[in-house]
């Protein structure tokens, strides 16, 4: 049976390319080929302003949009976060053709296939009409996989691979990133070492590689990401996970090289830079966490991904790394603050967390008065927050009063709000997990901990103690591997770069003991990368 014909003229595409000539020579062959609705975009912003308020069928971005510009990558990148490009759809990535096979080791964020340049009509057409076949015969399990209907996406792609077993590959990849959705990480990891003992996948290798690290078996992740990089495979992913294990077992330098390279990679995704800045703030490499964050606020702004977190990150790297000459970064880091509350209006909190840093700073430049000054405006705005966030900032607010005039009208105000945050569900727990920690009850302190965590999980002294409490129970053996492996994860969401000076120092004390006690289980880090990555020229 001969394949019904494809109306071309109901499908809608998007070009982005910001070489005009090109851009021009693709939409006229998708206008002969009959695609009814063509747009064009000479800028990934400019893309993703159209996406969000038209929906495409076909989108066609070039890989190369200029040095230090947004690629079609990160379009791709940036629509999946906005939920604004559906998986049905179909995504080309123009690249040239030796390029072509390397862009394609990520597990998620990879393009469906890509088109090489000089275009040709023909081959246009046969590869739209294959891909746009497959996209219709697997929409309804991708559309699934949009809703996070994932154990339909795993039962339903059974069944279509039982019709269609030339889409298996397509499929399996599917069902792997539902089950890595899922935290299914045994169950991934067996699908993935499947598919990659019966051919070369680096997208299953990075797949292994992602279940191995959140099952705790770091070394066997460092095999399988290695090999993928080792391939020479632009993976932005390969070299994340990669920088991810080393940090867990402690390997801080060894993270921080490997980031890099995946900046390198990707320079406009602020969410890399971020982790790279990060990284650098923890091994105290200032000038490469402060070049960071300032690409992770420029990239980030105006977009999804903007963070008041890479704002208050870049003042504490500028900071530390013009520690002997703090009066002349004054206008800068007064800048930064500046921007952070215009960018982030109408926040009561990120408007405090500003106030705090100002604190801190007029106090490293031993500036007594106008400390006292700005203490003063910082206090006044704190009692004029909502009790829940005067609550959770209680703590920073002491800190950070301590030593000054305030101090005792402070200490006042933590015995007032007393009550309040016990009469609360998340200050509940928290009280009871502490009384439970003192007394030596572990399991009770490790329960209540967590509970309160969950309900207030942006309150990083509930996480810290979350996490002192879960290495001390690991340290009794029972169910530790579980354990610390829930302590790795609540580490990873706190913004290390950020936080208060103390709460930085008890980070990095806990994460030591971690790595302390995560090692005593399983034993010391043994080298499984095979060929140094970082040897690898990209």
């Amino acid at each position: 049976m001969t394949p019904m014909e494809i109306n071309y003229s109901g499908k809608s595409a998007l070009i982005v390319d910001s070489k005009l000539e090109d851009l021009g020579t693709l939409r006229q062959i998708l206008g002969r080929i009959g695609v009814g609705q063509i747009q064009v975009a000479s800028s990934v912003n400019m893309a993703l302003s159209l996406m969000r308020e038209f929906s495409y069928d076909l989108c066609f971005a070039a890989y190369d949009m200029g040095k230090g510009e947004k690629n079609g990558l990160q379009l791709l990148h940036e629509a999946n976060a906005e939920f604004i490009f559906p998986a049905s759809s179909a995504y080309f990535l123009v690249v040239d053709p030796k390029d072509a096979e390397l862009l394609f080791g990520s597990l998620e964020n990879s393009p469906d296939t890509y088109l090489s340049k000089p275009f040709d009509q023909a081959k246009i057409r046969q590869r739209v009409e294959k891909l746009l076949r497959i996209k219709d015969a697997i929409k309804p399990i991708e559309q699934l996989l949009d809703d996070e209907h994932f154990d339909e996406v795993i039962e339903k792609s059974e069944v279509l691979i039982k019709h269609y077993p030339g889409l298996s590959i397509v499929l399996q990849r599917i069902t792997g990133i539902a089950l890595i959705r899922m935290r299914r990480f045994s169950q991934a990891k067996t699908l993935f070492l499947t598919l990659t003992e019966k051919r070369a996948l680096p997208w299953a290798e990075v797949g292994k590689g992602i279940a191995y690290f959140n099952l705790g078996e770091y070394s066997q992740a460092l095999t399988s990401l290695n090999h993928v990089v080792n391939q020479q495979h632009i993976c932005v992913e390969a070299f994340t996970w990669l920088a991810r294990t080393h940090q867990v077992r402690g390997e801080l330098e060894l993270a921080v090289a490997l980031m890099r390279k995946a900046v390198m990679l990707q320079p406009t995704v602020p969410a890399l830079q971020g982790e790279l800045a990060e990284l650098a703030s923890q091994t105290a490499e200032w000038d490469i966490a402060k070049g960071a964050y300032q690409q992770a606020v420029r990239y980030a702004r105006y977009s999804v991904f903007q963070s008041p977190k890479y704002y208050f990150g870049l003042v504490r790297a500028l900071i530390q790394a013009n520690a002997q000459r703090l009066p002349e970064i004054e206008d800068d880091v007064i800048r930064v603050l500046e921007d952070v509350v215009l960018d982030h209006p109408d926040n009561q909190e990120v408007m405090f967390r500003a106030k705090l840093i100002n604190c801190d700073f007029y106090r490293l430049e031993s500036d007594t008065s106008r400390l006292q000054q700005m203490l003063q405006q910082t206090w006044n705005f704190f009692l004029r927050m909502d009790v829940d966030s005067q609550c959770k900032w209680l703590d920073v607010m002491v800190d950070t009063a301590q030593g000054t005039d305030l101090e005792d009208v402070v200490q006042k105000r933590r015995k007032e709000l007393s009550r309040s945050m016990i009469e609360k569900e998340w200050g509940k727990a928290n009280y009871s997990a502490m009384t439970s920690f003192r007394g030596g009850d572990l399991d009770k302190a490790f329960q209540m901990f967590g509970r309160a965590h969950e309900l207030l999980p942006s309150h990083t002294g509930i996480a810290l103690n979350l996490v002192q409490a879960g290495i001390e129970k690991a340290k009794r053996g029972e169910s530790a591997l579980w354990i610390l492996l829930s302590v790795r994860d609540v580490l990873s969401t706190i913004s290390f770069g950020a936080l208060p000076l103390k709460q930085q120092q008890r980070y990095q004390v806990l994460s030591a003991r971690f790595v302390e006690q995560y090692n005593q289980l399983v034993g010391p880090p043994v080298d499984a990368s095979g060929n140094d990555p970082l040897s690898q020229e990209l």
